[in-house]
Protein backbone atom coordinates (compact mmCIF):
# COMPACT_ATOMS: atom_id res chain seq x y z
CA UNK A 1 0.00 0.00 0.00
CA UNK A 2 1.02 3.29 -1.12
CA UNK A 3 2.32 4.91 1.96
CA UNK A 4 0.31 7.79 3.12
CA UNK A 5 2.63 10.24 4.60
CA UNK A 6 4.22 10.49 1.23
CA UNK A 7 3.86 14.04 -0.19
CA UNK A 8 4.32 15.27 -3.64
CA UNK A 9 4.51 18.41 -5.05
CA UNK A 10 1.24 18.95 -7.58
CA UNK A 11 2.22 18.01 -11.02
CA UNK A 12 0.16 20.40 -12.61
CA UNK A 13 1.46 22.99 -10.79
CA UNK A 14 5.55 22.48 -12.09
CA UNK A 15 5.47 24.42 -15.45
CA UNK A 16 4.42 27.60 -13.51
CA UNK A 17 6.94 27.16 -10.42
CA UNK A 18 9.83 26.92 -13.37
CA UNK A 19 8.48 29.52 -14.95
CA UNK A 20 8.75 31.76 -11.83
CA UNK A 21 11.82 30.49 -10.72
CA UNK A 22 13.24 31.08 -14.39
CA UNK A 23 12.20 34.38 -14.14
CA UNK A 24 13.98 34.98 -11.10
CA UNK A 25 17.25 32.36 -11.81
CA UNK A 26 18.01 33.83 -15.25
CA UNK A 27 17.98 37.14 -18.04
CA UNK A 28 15.02 35.62 -19.33
CA UNK A 29 12.67 39.08 -18.85
CA UNK A 30 8.74 39.24 -16.89
CA UNK A 31 6.49 40.51 -18.34
CA UNK A 32 5.19 44.35 -17.12
CA UNK A 33 1.88 43.17 -15.64
CA UNK A 34 3.83 40.09 -13.45
CA UNK A 35 6.84 42.07 -12.95
CA UNK A 36 4.67 45.29 -11.52
CA UNK A 37 2.26 42.61 -9.21
CA UNK A 38 5.22 41.05 -7.82
CA UNK A 39 6.85 43.94 -6.84
CA UNK A 40 3.80 45.22 -5.25
CA UNK A 41 3.06 42.23 -3.20
CA UNK A 42 6.78 42.00 -2.24
CA UNK A 43 6.99 45.79 -1.31
CA UNK A 44 3.59 45.22 0.52
CA UNK A 45 5.10 42.23 2.53
CA UNK A 46 8.63 43.95 3.60
CA UNK A 47 7.26 45.30 6.48
CA UNK A 48 6.60 41.94 8.35
CA UNK A 49 10.41 41.05 7.82
CA UNK A 50 11.90 44.25 8.14
CA UNK A 51 10.43 44.90 11.75
CA UNK A 52 8.31 42.20 12.66
CA UNK A 53 9.69 38.45 11.53
CA UNK A 54 11.41 37.09 9.67
CA UNK A 55 10.88 34.90 6.35
CA UNK A 56 11.06 31.55 8.22
CA UNK A 57 8.85 32.53 10.78
CA UNK A 58 6.46 34.24 8.87
CA UNK A 59 6.08 31.14 6.40
CA UNK A 60 5.60 29.22 9.12
CA UNK A 61 3.04 31.18 10.56
CA UNK A 62 1.48 30.77 6.93
CA UNK A 63 1.33 27.09 6.77
CA UNK A 64 -0.07 26.58 10.02
CA UNK A 65 -3.12 28.63 9.32
CA UNK A 66 -3.31 27.08 6.11
CA UNK A 67 -3.71 23.80 7.83
CA UNK A 68 -6.07 25.48 9.94
CA UNK A 69 -8.19 26.58 7.37
CA UNK A 70 -8.03 23.62 4.85
CA UNK A 71 -11.07 21.07 6.09
CA UNK A 72 -10.20 18.66 3.39
CA UNK A 73 -7.18 19.10 2.98
CA UNK A 74 -7.70 20.00 -1.12
CA UNK A 75 -6.35 23.47 -0.80
CA UNK A 76 -8.12 26.89 0.72
CA UNK A 77 -10.58 29.28 -1.27
CA UNK A 78 -11.82 32.16 -0.91
CA UNK A 79 -15.02 31.16 1.20
CA UNK A 80 -12.39 29.02 3.30
CA UNK A 81 -10.22 32.32 3.87
CA UNK A 82 -13.69 34.28 4.75
CA UNK A 83 -15.13 31.94 6.93
CA UNK A 84 -11.73 31.94 8.87
CA UNK A 85 -11.55 35.20 9.22
CA UNK A 86 -15.32 35.33 10.44
CA UNK A 87 -14.40 32.74 12.98
CA UNK A 88 -11.22 34.61 13.96
CA UNK A 89 -14.13 37.68 14.42
CA UNK A 90 -16.56 35.82 16.22
CA UNK A 91 -14.02 34.50 18.80
CA UNK A 92 -12.54 38.31 19.23
CA UNK A 93 -16.26 39.38 19.76
CA UNK A 94 -16.85 36.77 22.36
CA UNK A 95 -14.06 37.37 24.61
CA UNK A 96 -14.88 41.13 24.83
CA UNK A 97 -18.29 40.13 25.54
CA UNK A 98 -16.62 38.02 28.04
CA UNK A 99 -14.34 40.44 29.62
CA UNK A 100 -16.75 43.11 30.38
CA UNK A 101 -19.79 40.50 31.70
CA UNK A 102 -16.96 39.73 34.18
CA UNK A 103 -18.41 43.00 36.18
CA UNK A 104 -22.00 41.99 35.89
CA UNK A 105 -22.89 41.12 39.29
CA UNK A 106 -26.39 40.95 39.48
CA UNK A 107 -26.71 39.10 36.07
CA UNK A 108 -29.29 41.80 33.91
CA UNK A 109 -26.00 42.03 31.83
CA UNK A 110 -26.19 46.05 32.23
CA UNK A 111 -22.77 47.42 33.94
CA UNK A 112 -22.60 50.56 35.92
CA UNK A 113 -20.33 51.92 38.24
CA UNK A 114 -20.93 50.60 41.36
CA UNK A 115 -20.18 47.04 39.68
CA UNK A 116 -16.82 47.86 38.58
CA UNK A 117 -15.91 49.79 41.49
CA UNK A 118 -17.03 46.40 43.65
CA UNK A 119 -15.42 43.87 41.08
CA UNK A 120 -11.89 46.27 40.80
CA UNK A 121 -11.60 46.62 44.75
CA UNK A 122 -12.42 42.51 45.77
CA UNK A 123 -9.54 42.19 43.36
CA UNK A 124 -6.75 44.33 45.29
CA UNK A 125 -4.54 41.66 47.14
CA UNK A 126 -4.64 41.44 51.39
CA UNK A 127 -0.89 42.94 51.29
CA UNK A 128 -1.98 46.38 49.14
CA UNK A 129 -5.38 46.62 51.02
CA UNK A 130 -3.56 49.58 53.28
CA UNK A 131 -2.72 51.52 50.11
CA UNK A 132 -6.39 53.20 49.92
CA UNK A 133 -4.98 56.69 48.04
CA UNK A 134 -2.91 54.49 45.23
CA UNK A 135 -6.15 51.79 45.48
CA UNK A 136 -8.78 54.33 44.95
CA UNK A 137 -6.77 55.71 41.94
CA UNK A 138 -6.27 52.43 40.42
CA UNK A 139 -10.04 51.80 40.69
CA UNK A 140 -11.27 54.87 39.32
CA UNK A 141 -8.49 54.23 36.11
CA UNK A 142 -10.27 50.91 35.86
CA UNK A 143 -14.29 52.63 35.84
CA UNK A 144 -13.42 55.54 33.65
CA UNK A 145 -11.10 53.19 31.08
CA UNK A 146 -14.54 51.01 30.63
CA UNK A 147 -17.26 53.42 30.80
CA UNK A 148 -15.53 55.87 28.05
CA UNK A 149 -16.87 53.32 25.73
CA UNK A 150 -19.86 53.91 26.44
CA UNK A 151 -21.12 54.65 23.46
CA UNK A 152 -23.95 56.73 24.59
CA UNK A 153 -22.04 58.08 28.11
CA UNK A 154 -25.45 57.53 30.14
CA UNK A 155 -22.50 55.74 32.35
CA UNK A 156 -24.06 52.37 32.02
CA UNK A 157 -23.13 49.95 29.07
CA UNK A 158 -25.92 47.24 27.75
CA UNK A 159 -25.28 44.19 26.36
CA UNK A 160 -26.48 45.37 23.10
CA UNK A 161 -23.80 48.55 23.80
CA UNK A 162 -21.57 45.52 24.65
CA UNK A 163 -22.22 44.14 20.85
CA UNK A 164 -21.63 47.41 19.13
CA UNK A 165 -18.18 47.51 20.82
CA UNK A 166 -17.43 44.06 20.25
CA UNK A 167 -17.49 44.62 16.15
CA UNK A 168 -15.45 47.78 16.36
CA UNK A 169 -12.55 47.83 14.04
CA UNK A 170 -10.56 44.93 14.63
CA UNK A 171 -6.78 45.14 13.72
CA UNK A 172 -5.10 43.52 11.09
CA UNK A 173 -1.76 44.83 11.30
CA UNK A 174 -1.09 43.36 14.81
CA UNK A 175 -2.68 39.80 14.53
CA UNK A 176 -0.59 37.50 12.61
CA UNK A 177 -3.69 35.61 11.51
CA UNK A 178 -4.75 37.98 10.24
CA UNK A 179 -1.65 38.81 8.11
CA UNK A 180 -1.48 35.33 7.02
CA UNK A 181 -5.16 35.93 5.98
CA UNK A 182 -4.36 39.04 4.07
CA UNK A 183 -1.50 37.27 2.16
CA UNK A 184 -2.98 34.31 1.87
CA UNK A 185 -5.47 36.41 -0.22
CA UNK A 186 -2.88 38.04 -2.45
CA UNK A 187 -1.22 34.56 -2.99
CA UNK A 188 -5.26 33.57 -4.25
CA UNK A 189 -5.18 36.03 -6.98
CA UNK A 190 -2.27 34.29 -8.54
CA UNK A 191 -3.66 30.98 -8.17
CA UNK A 192 -1.41 28.92 -9.85
CA UNK A 193 -3.47 26.20 -11.74
CA UNK A 194 -6.82 28.32 -11.93
CA UNK A 195 -8.55 25.63 -9.95
CA UNK A 196 -9.76 28.36 -7.24
CA UNK A 197 -7.80 27.04 -4.51
CA UNK A 198 -4.55 27.12 -3.00
CA UNK A 199 -2.40 24.23 -1.44
CA UNK A 200 0.20 24.99 1.30
CA UNK A 201 2.67 23.74 -1.15
CA UNK A 202 1.58 26.24 -4.14
CA UNK A 203 1.18 29.17 -1.02
CA UNK A 204 4.91 28.70 0.20
CA UNK A 205 6.38 28.36 -3.33
CA UNK A 206 4.77 31.57 -4.64
CA UNK A 207 5.52 33.29 -1.77
CA UNK A 208 9.28 32.40 -2.09
CA UNK A 209 9.65 32.95 -5.43
CA UNK A 210 7.73 36.53 -5.06
CA UNK A 211 10.66 37.10 -2.40
CA UNK A 212 13.38 35.68 -4.46
CA UNK A 213 14.26 38.67 -6.33
CA UNK A 214 17.16 40.72 -4.55
CA UNK A 215 15.42 41.42 -1.19
CA UNK A 216 15.29 37.54 0.10
CA UNK A 217 18.96 37.82 0.18
CA UNK A 218 18.65 40.77 2.56
CA UNK A 219 16.13 39.43 4.75
CA UNK A 220 18.24 35.85 4.78
CA UNK A 221 21.61 38.13 5.26
CA UNK A 222 20.43 38.46 9.16
CA UNK A 223 20.14 34.59 9.43
CA UNK A 224 23.44 33.58 10.03
CA UNK A 225 24.92 30.20 8.78
CA UNK A 226 21.39 29.11 7.46
CA UNK A 227 21.36 27.78 3.95
CA UNK A 228 23.54 30.44 2.12
CA UNK A 229 26.46 28.28 2.74
CA UNK A 230 24.88 24.93 1.77
CA UNK A 231 25.88 23.18 -1.55
CA UNK A 232 24.93 20.20 -3.13
CA UNK A 233 25.26 19.33 -6.83
CA UNK A 234 22.17 20.77 -8.55
CA UNK A 235 19.81 17.70 -9.73
CA UNK A 236 19.66 17.14 -13.67
CA UNK A 237 16.35 17.93 -15.39
CA UNK A 238 15.34 14.32 -15.84
CA UNK A 239 15.98 13.22 -12.41
CA UNK A 240 13.19 12.55 -9.94
CA UNK A 241 13.97 14.04 -6.47
CA UNK A 242 13.31 12.47 -3.19
CA UNK A 243 13.24 13.83 0.07
CA UNK A 244 12.96 11.03 2.85
CA UNK A 245 13.15 11.63 6.51
CA UNK A 246 12.66 9.76 9.44
CA UNK A 247 13.64 9.92 13.40
CA UNK A 248 15.45 6.58 13.27
CA UNK A 249 15.83 3.12 11.22
CA UNK A 250 14.67 -0.28 13.23
CA UNK A 251 18.27 -1.75 12.78
CA UNK A 252 20.86 -1.32 14.67
CA UNK A 253 24.06 -1.03 13.30
CA UNK A 254 27.26 -2.59 14.46
CA UNK A 255 28.86 0.40 13.20
CA UNK A 256 28.58 3.62 14.68
CA UNK A 257 28.61 7.39 12.56
CA UNK A 258 28.28 8.93 15.82
CA UNK A 259 30.61 7.62 18.40
CA UNK A 260 30.60 5.11 21.04
CA UNK A 261 28.27 6.90 23.06
CA UNK A 262 25.47 6.98 20.73
CA UNK A 263 23.30 4.63 19.08
CA UNK A 264 23.17 4.27 15.35
CA UNK A 265 19.93 2.84 13.47
CA UNK A 266 20.31 1.48 10.28
CA UNK A 267 17.15 2.05 7.20
CA UNK A 268 16.88 -0.19 4.26
CA UNK A 269 15.75 1.63 0.65
CA UNK A 270 15.32 -0.52 -2.08
CA UNK A 271 15.81 1.81 -5.43
CA UNK A 272 13.27 -0.13 -7.73
CA UNK A 273 13.92 -1.36 -11.61
CA UNK A 274 13.45 1.73 -13.70
CA UNK A 275 15.09 4.39 -16.68
CA UNK A 276 14.89 7.65 -14.96
CA UNK A 277 17.24 8.91 -12.53
CA UNK A 278 16.80 9.24 -9.05
CA UNK A 279 18.34 12.13 -6.91
CA UNK A 280 18.20 11.49 -2.97
CA UNK A 281 18.06 13.50 0.10
CA UNK A 282 17.92 11.68 3.15
CA UNK A 283 17.78 13.28 6.30
CA UNK A 284 17.44 11.89 9.90
CA UNK A 285 16.54 13.03 13.69
CA UNK A 286 19.15 10.51 15.21
CA UNK A 287 21.96 9.06 13.89
CA UNK A 288 21.36 6.80 10.73
CA UNK A 289 23.43 4.49 8.18
CA UNK A 290 21.09 4.48 4.92
CA UNK A 291 21.57 0.61 3.41
CA UNK A 292 20.69 1.21 -0.42
CA UNK A 293 19.90 -1.72 -2.44
CA UNK A 294 18.24 -3.11 -5.80
CA UNK A 295 18.72 -0.89 -8.82
CA UNK A 296 22.07 1.38 -7.85
CA UNK A 297 22.81 2.15 -11.20
CA UNK A 298 19.16 4.77 -11.60
CA UNK A 299 21.11 6.99 -8.37
CA UNK A 300 22.46 10.36 -9.80
CA UNK A 301 23.26 11.79 -6.12
CA UNK A 302 22.31 11.17 -2.47
CA UNK A 303 22.87 14.07 -0.32
CA UNK A 304 22.75 13.45 3.79
CA UNK A 305 21.76 15.42 6.08
CA UNK A 306 21.01 15.11 9.92
CA UNK A 307 22.32 15.66 13.66
CA UNK A 308 26.09 17.28 14.21
CA UNK A 309 28.74 16.08 16.17
CA UNK A 310 30.69 18.45 18.46
CA UNK A 311 33.05 19.01 15.42
CA UNK A 312 30.09 20.07 13.16
CA UNK A 313 30.42 16.66 11.08
CA UNK A 314 26.93 14.65 9.94
CA UNK A 315 26.09 11.88 12.13
CA UNK A 316 24.85 9.64 8.97
CA UNK A 317 26.33 7.59 6.14
CA UNK A 318 25.06 5.57 3.21
CA UNK A 319 25.89 2.02 2.06
CA UNK A 320 25.99 0.67 -1.62
CA UNK A 321 27.55 3.70 -2.52
CA UNK A 322 30.81 5.14 -4.29
CA UNK A 323 31.91 7.96 -2.54
CA UNK A 324 31.41 10.39 -5.68
CA UNK A 325 27.67 9.95 -5.17
CA UNK A 326 27.81 10.85 -1.70
CA UNK A 327 27.33 14.40 -1.06
CA UNK A 328 27.00 15.70 2.87
CA UNK A 329 25.93 18.91 3.76
CA UNK A 330 27.70 21.37 5.57
CA UNK A 331 25.53 22.11 8.53
CA UNK A 332 21.86 20.30 9.53
CA UNK A 333 20.43 23.50 9.02
CA UNK A 334 20.91 22.84 5.44
CA UNK A 335 17.34 20.65 5.41
CA UNK A 336 15.11 20.13 8.27
CA UNK A 337 14.52 16.58 8.90
CA UNK A 338 10.81 15.49 8.05
CA UNK A 339 8.46 12.82 10.06
CA UNK A 340 5.20 13.65 9.27
CA UNK A 341 2.62 14.75 6.94
CA UNK A 342 2.18 17.93 5.42
CA UNK A 343 3.94 19.92 8.84
CA UNK A 344 5.18 23.20 8.86
CA UNK A 345 9.02 21.47 8.56
CA UNK A 346 7.60 19.44 5.73
CA UNK A 347 6.90 22.56 3.82
CA UNK A 348 10.28 24.62 4.70
CA UNK A 349 12.20 21.09 3.92
CA UNK A 350 10.32 21.35 0.90
CA UNK A 351 11.54 24.84 0.16
CA UNK A 352 15.04 23.90 1.15
CA UNK A 353 15.09 20.90 -0.95
CA UNK A 354 14.29 22.90 -4.03
CA UNK A 355 16.35 25.79 -3.39
CA UNK A 356 19.24 23.37 -3.19
CA UNK A 357 19.36 20.97 -5.96
CA UNK A 358 17.19 23.42 -8.45
CA UNK A 359 13.73 21.87 -8.99
CA UNK A 360 10.27 22.50 -8.06
CA UNK A 361 9.30 18.65 -8.11
CA UNK A 362 10.47 16.67 -5.00
CA UNK A 363 8.15 14.23 -3.47
CA UNK A 364 8.66 13.99 0.41
CA UNK A 365 8.70 10.30 2.23
CA UNK A 366 8.03 11.57 5.76
CA UNK A 367 8.40 8.83 8.78
CA UNK A 368 9.20 8.06 12.93
CA UNK A 369 10.63 4.76 11.97
CA UNK A 370 11.81 3.37 8.54
CA UNK A 371 12.40 -0.41 7.89
CA UNK A 372 12.44 -0.58 3.97
CA UNK A 373 11.23 1.97 2.00
CA UNK A 374 10.86 1.43 -1.63
CA UNK A 375 11.36 4.18 -4.30
CA UNK A 376 10.50 6.14 -6.87
CA UNK A 377 6.85 3.99 -5.28
CA UNK A 378 7.27 4.87 -1.81
CA UNK A 379 5.67 1.35 -0.56
CA UNK A 380 7.08 1.68 3.04
CA UNK A 381 6.98 -0.58 6.46
CA UNK A 382 8.27 -0.26 9.99
CA UNK A 383 8.34 -3.84 10.64
CA UNK A 384 10.78 -6.83 8.75
CA UNK A 385 7.76 -9.48 7.34
CA UNK A 386 6.92 -11.60 9.86
CA UNK A 387 8.83 -14.80 8.12
CA UNK A 388 11.78 -13.29 7.73
CA UNK A 389 13.17 -15.06 10.60
CA UNK A 390 11.34 -18.92 9.28
CA UNK A 391 13.82 -21.68 9.26
CA UNK A 392 16.60 -19.77 10.21
CA UNK A 393 18.69 -19.96 14.21
CA UNK A 394 17.60 -18.29 16.62
CA UNK A 395 19.98 -14.76 16.28
CA UNK A 396 20.40 -11.42 17.42
CA UNK A 397 22.12 -10.50 13.97
CA UNK A 398 19.25 -10.26 11.79
CA UNK A 399 21.26 -9.32 8.32
CA UNK A 400 24.54 -8.10 6.98
CA UNK A 401 25.97 -5.49 4.85
CA UNK A 402 29.30 -6.20 2.91
CA UNK A 403 30.01 -9.30 5.25
CA UNK A 404 30.22 -12.81 4.28
CA UNK A 405 27.36 -14.77 6.81
CA UNK A 406 29.52 -16.63 8.84
CA UNK A 407 32.81 -14.42 8.38
CA UNK A 408 34.10 -10.49 8.69
CA UNK A 409 31.67 -9.72 11.35
CA UNK A 410 33.04 -6.88 13.69
CA UNK A 411 34.47 -8.23 17.26
CA UNK A 412 31.81 -6.86 18.61
CA UNK A 413 28.87 -9.26 16.57
CA UNK A 414 31.40 -12.21 17.25
CA UNK A 415 31.88 -12.05 20.09
CA UNK A 416 27.70 -11.59 20.50
CA UNK A 417 26.84 -14.18 18.43
CA UNK A 418 29.29 -16.81 20.31
CA UNK A 419 26.96 -16.70 23.37
CA UNK A 420 23.62 -17.82 24.12
CA UNK A 421 20.71 -16.48 22.96
CA UNK A 422 18.83 -14.43 25.88
CA UNK A 423 15.30 -14.74 24.51
CA UNK A 424 13.91 -12.11 27.13
CA UNK A 425 16.46 -9.44 25.83
CA UNK A 426 16.03 -11.01 22.51
CA UNK A 427 12.42 -10.08 22.98
CA UNK A 428 13.09 -6.11 24.11
CA UNK A 429 15.15 -5.96 21.42
CA UNK A 430 12.93 -6.59 18.76
CA UNK A 431 9.88 -4.64 20.17
CA UNK A 432 11.86 -1.48 19.72
CA UNK A 433 14.34 -2.13 16.95
CA UNK A 434 12.35 -5.36 14.97
CA UNK A 435 14.89 -4.84 12.57
CA UNK A 436 17.48 -6.67 15.21
CA UNK A 437 21.91 -6.06 14.64
CA UNK A 438 22.74 -4.86 11.89
CA UNK A 439 26.60 -5.87 10.45
CA UNK A 440 27.76 -4.04 8.77
CA UNK A 441 31.56 -3.43 6.99
CA UNK A 442 32.74 -0.45 8.26
CA UNK A 443 34.59 -0.36 4.85
CA UNK A 444 31.35 -0.14 2.90
CA UNK A 445 29.55 2.82 4.48
CA UNK A 446 30.11 6.19 2.93
CA UNK A 447 29.98 8.92 5.56
CA UNK A 448 30.69 12.43 6.76
CA UNK A 449 32.93 10.65 9.96
CA UNK A 450 35.05 8.19 9.99
CA UNK A 451 32.85 4.87 10.32
CA UNK A 452 34.37 2.80 13.50
CA UNK A 453 33.05 -0.49 14.71
CA UNK A 454 31.22 -0.66 18.10
CA UNK A 455 33.29 -2.27 20.87
CA UNK A 456 30.12 -2.19 22.38
CA UNK A 457 27.23 -2.39 20.28
CA UNK A 458 24.19 -0.44 21.65
CA UNK A 459 21.69 -0.99 23.95
CA UNK A 460 20.11 -4.70 24.34
CA UNK A 461 22.61 -6.29 22.11
CA UNK A 462 25.47 -4.66 24.31
CA UNK A 463 23.57 -6.52 27.43
CA UNK A 464 23.67 -9.72 25.48
CA UNK A 465 27.38 -9.13 24.38
CA UNK A 466 28.47 -8.26 28.29
CA UNK A 467 26.18 -10.98 29.75
CA UNK A 468 28.07 -13.47 27.46
CA UNK A 469 31.47 -11.59 28.01
CA UNK A 470 30.87 -12.90 31.72
CA UNK A 471 30.62 -8.87 32.93
CA UNK A 472 27.18 -8.70 33.43
CA UNK A 473 24.50 -11.12 35.94
CA UNK A 474 20.74 -10.87 35.39
CA UNK A 475 19.36 -11.01 38.75
CA UNK A 476 15.76 -10.86 40.10
CA UNK A 477 14.65 -7.98 41.75
CA UNK A 478 10.92 -7.59 41.56
CA UNK A 479 9.88 -6.62 38.44
CA UNK A 480 12.54 -4.65 37.30
CA UNK A 481 15.70 -5.35 34.32
CA UNK A 482 18.69 -5.64 36.62
CA UNK A 483 22.10 -6.58 36.11
CA UNK A 484 24.88 -6.94 38.79
CA UNK A 485 28.16 -6.03 37.39
CA UNK A 486 30.92 -8.36 37.63
CA UNK A 487 33.89 -6.76 36.00
CA UNK A 488 34.97 -3.16 34.77
CA UNK A 489 32.07 -2.58 31.83
CA UNK A 490 31.32 0.56 29.59
CA UNK A 491 27.61 0.80 29.68
CA UNK A 492 25.98 0.19 26.21
CA UNK A 493 24.42 3.23 24.93
CA UNK A 494 21.12 3.83 24.00
CA UNK A 495 19.59 2.66 27.40
CA UNK A 496 17.04 5.07 27.94
CA UNK A 497 13.67 5.69 28.36
CA UNK A 498 11.85 2.07 28.30
CA UNK A 499 14.80 0.81 27.41
CA UNK A 500 16.63 1.76 30.69
CA UNK A 501 18.26 -0.61 33.21
CA UNK A 502 19.36 -0.83 36.47
CA UNK A 503 23.27 -2.14 37.55
CA UNK A 504 23.80 -3.41 41.11
CA UNK A 505 27.68 -2.26 41.37
CA UNK A 506 29.26 -4.53 43.92
CA UNK A 507 31.91 -3.06 45.95
CA UNK A 508 35.66 -2.98 44.59
CA UNK A 509 34.13 -3.39 41.20
CA UNK A 510 35.06 -0.28 38.86
CA UNK A 511 32.32 2.67 38.55
CA UNK A 512 31.10 1.23 34.45
CA UNK A 513 32.26 4.08 32.11
CA UNK A 514 29.91 5.53 29.00
CA UNK A 515 26.35 6.86 28.65
CA UNK A 516 24.04 5.33 31.53
CA UNK A 517 21.25 7.47 29.80
CA UNK A 518 18.26 7.19 31.76
CA UNK A 519 19.85 3.49 33.39
CA UNK A 520 20.74 3.51 37.15
CA UNK A 521 23.74 2.52 38.93
CA UNK A 522 23.00 1.40 42.29
CA UNK A 523 26.22 0.68 45.49
CA UNK A 524 25.01 -2.68 45.92
CA UNK A 525 25.01 -1.77 49.62
CA UNK A 526 22.38 0.57 48.94
CA UNK A 527 20.28 -1.90 46.83
CA UNK A 528 16.94 -1.30 48.95
CA UNK A 529 17.14 2.23 47.05
CA UNK A 530 15.67 0.48 43.45
CA UNK A 531 11.81 0.33 45.61
CA UNK A 532 12.08 3.83 45.49
CA UNK A 533 12.01 4.34 41.73
CA UNK A 534 9.01 2.81 39.47
CA UNK A 535 10.06 -0.42 37.04
CA UNK A 536 10.38 0.63 33.80
CA UNK A 537 9.19 -2.29 32.20
CA UNK A 538 6.87 -5.21 33.78
CA UNK A 539 9.71 -8.19 33.58
CA UNK A 540 11.21 -10.65 35.52
CA UNK A 541 14.00 -12.96 35.14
Amino acid sequence: MRDQTSLKFHRHFKPLWLGICVLFASATPMTSVAAQEFKTLRDKWMVHFAERVRETAFLDNLVMVIHKIDRDDHGISQDDIDLFRARLLAEKRANTVSGYLKYDLNGDFVIDREEIATVSSARIPKRNRMRTERNNARIESTIQGILQKDPNQDRKITLQELAAISTRTVSDGRNRQHEALLVLEDLLELDPDNSGTLSAYEAAGLMRAILKDGTDAQVRARIPGEQDACEVPVASAEADVHLVGASKGTGVSSVTVSGQDRMTSVAKINIEAGETPLYLILTSQSPMIWQLTGALNRLENVVLSGRENDQGKIMAGATGLSGAKATFVSSSNCISHVTEKESVRSIRAWLQSTDLVGTSTVEIHGHSTIHELALPSGEYSDQPPKTARDGKKLSYVASAVGVSENSDHSPAVRQLMAGSVNRQLMQILLRFNPGGVVSIAKEAVSSDVEARYYELLPIEAGLAQLVAAGKLEPVRFGHRDVYRVLDAIRVPSGLAGSQSVSFILPEGVAQPTGNPGNSMIVPEEDLETLNDFPPRRNTTY
